[in-house]
């Protein structure tokens, strides 16, 4: 009973040395994690959460942007950006700007091509607008100099700091709403119209083995995570995707499972290394020529697609940070702020990637997954961009995960986001009308910006008929001429 007593004592003081040694080591001291409460494991489990809840953009990106471009019309024939281009671009990004991001500015924010503007860049000013994905990577990068001279001159934190606190947590529920709808279309509950889900069911006699699967894991990682258990999204999407290549290589015949799970299936042939730089350095040498090309800056699309990616990736971006600093604050138990640098590296980020050929970069809102599994410093984000960089090794393992399992992990991020619910404002009306509207637009028009519109004129409306002019700052009535002009390019567009 003594030696057994004995030799507890002596674990135990083996465990509080070994946790002692850990604290002081530099990477704790350089991260602060004794300021925030965090450990090696919990930093490392949290990265990898977020890595996992982020993976999809790795095979989003590339079909969107290179799966509709379509004609360009600058060269007189069909060309098209380079799926594989793409990818690597999509992971150099997305590594480069979440390591720095960890390192410079010590937040568990991880940054990616921006989901809704890859859309608006495909669609909108590379197709319809006729300047080709070539045009498309110049108006991305001529936004992103704005974009970081807003940054650097610090009026994108005094805009944030204009915003009472309630329509902070708004836009972080908006986003919650819209990151869970944008789940439930990849699980296959909703229907895609162009890319695009619209509000009707999907096709549930045809992928039916994908919504079920995707509906279990998201149930699961829900439960799971009620449960205190340490990393429920990495653990359902582990398991999740293995079931999916069993089903896609055991049953070849299946239409239903080939249309569920068909990208799963084994192919010797996709792991062409000589095809992933070829055509990373196809999309940036195609984007270069054409810069002096006089048909793109003759036509108005250009300067309208300038203005439309600043507002699309200032508001996106701010609103995503506001809803992961909210997270950070209500996990923690400390009241935290976003350091100037994590907006210049957000900022900067977006320069960066159209010089790489790839859309808009921002910081994601499924680092609240991260979060949520304790991730509290910059080093949670350096293990993320450290799965970005490991998916170019291994590119077509990571393109082989079906949507529907990365949908159960982005709802189970919506569910995380829409807990500062609760912190709204409710019973004025003008911060109740501004949640109400930041969560209806976000999710019916699919686009951030368009509620965080709406959020804004709902606020100033509803303060002025409660006769509380003097309240609304004047920021935001300049963001109100901004919205409408936003609106007024955007019917142009």
């Amino acid at each position: 009973m003594n030696i057994n007593k004995k030799n507890e004592n002596n674990f135990e003081g083996e465990k509080s040395k070994d946790a002692l040694v850990a604290s002081n080591s530099f990477i704790a001291k350089f991260f602060k994690f004794s300021n925030m409460n965090t450990t090696f494991k919990k930093e490392i489990i949290g990265g990898i959460s977020t890595f996992l809840s982020m993976l999809y953009i790795l095979s989003v990106e590339p079909q969107i942007l290179a799966g509709e471009t379509g004609a360009n019309s600058i060269l007189g024939d069909e060309v098209k950006m380079n799926i594989n281009g793409v990818f690597l671009a999509t992971a150099l990004m997305s590594f480069l700007a979440s390591f720095i991001m960890g390192l410079s500015a010590n937040v568990p924010i991880s940054l990616a091509p921006s989901m809704g503007v890859n859309a608006m860049f495909t669609f909108s000013v590379a197709n319809h607008g006729g300047i080709g994905f070539e045009g498309a990577l110049i108006a991305t990068f001529i936004s992103g100099l704005f974009f970081c001279i807003i940054s650097v001159t610090k009026l994108r934190k005094e805009i944030m700091k204009s915003m009472p606190k309630s329509l902070h947590l708004a836009i972080g529920v908006g986003i919650g709403f819209f990151v869970a709808y944008v789940g439930l279309s990849n699980i296959g509950w909703v229907d895609k119209g162009q890319g695009v889900p619209v509000a009707q069911l999907g096709d549930l006699k045809g992928e039916y083995p994908a919504i079920i699967l995707g509906t279990i894991a998201m149930f699961v990682a829900i439960l799971l995570s009620f449960k205190k258990f340490f990393a429920p999204v990495a653990v359902v999407m582990l398991i999740g995707f293995i079931i999916a290549i069993i089903l896609a290589n055991s049953i070849p015949n299946s239409d239903v499972i080939q249309k569920s799970f068909g990208m799963a299936k084994w192919d010797s042939s996709k792991w062409d290394y000589n095809a992933l730089f070829y055509g990373f350095a196809f999309n940036i040498s195609s984007t270069w020529k054409q810069v002096g090309n006089s048909a793109i800056w003759t036509n108005p699309t250009m300067y309208i697609s300038i203005f439309v990616f600043l507002i699309l990736t200032f508001f996106d971006a701010t609103g995503t940070i506001t809803a992961v600093n909210v997270e950070i604050s209500r996990e923690s138990g400390i009241e935290t702020e976003i350091p100037h640098r994590a907006l210049m590296v957000d900022g900067g980020a977006t320069i960066a990637a159209s010089l790489m050929g790839v859309s808009n970069v921002g910081s994601f809102a499924e680092s609240c997954v991260g979060i949520s599994q304790g991730a509290r410093t910059g080093f949670a984000s350096i293990i993320t961009s450290i799965g970005f960089l490991i998916s170019i090794a291994i590119f077509p393992i990571f393109q082989m995960m079906p949507s529907c399992i990365t949908g159960a992990a982005t709802v189970f991020i919506g569910t995380v986001m829409i807990k500062s619910i609760t912190g709204i404002e409710w019973e004025k009306p003008e911060m109740g009308l501004a949640a109400f509207f930041s969560i209806l637009l976000m999710v019916t028009t699919y686009n951030i910006s368009n509620g965080i519109a709406f959020t804004i004129f709902a606020y100033t409306v509803g303060s002025l008929a409660t006769g509380k002019v003097k309240q609304i700052h004047p920021v935001m009535w300049v963001l109100n001429v901004v919205f409408i002009l936003y609106f007024v390019a955007h019917a142009f567009l």
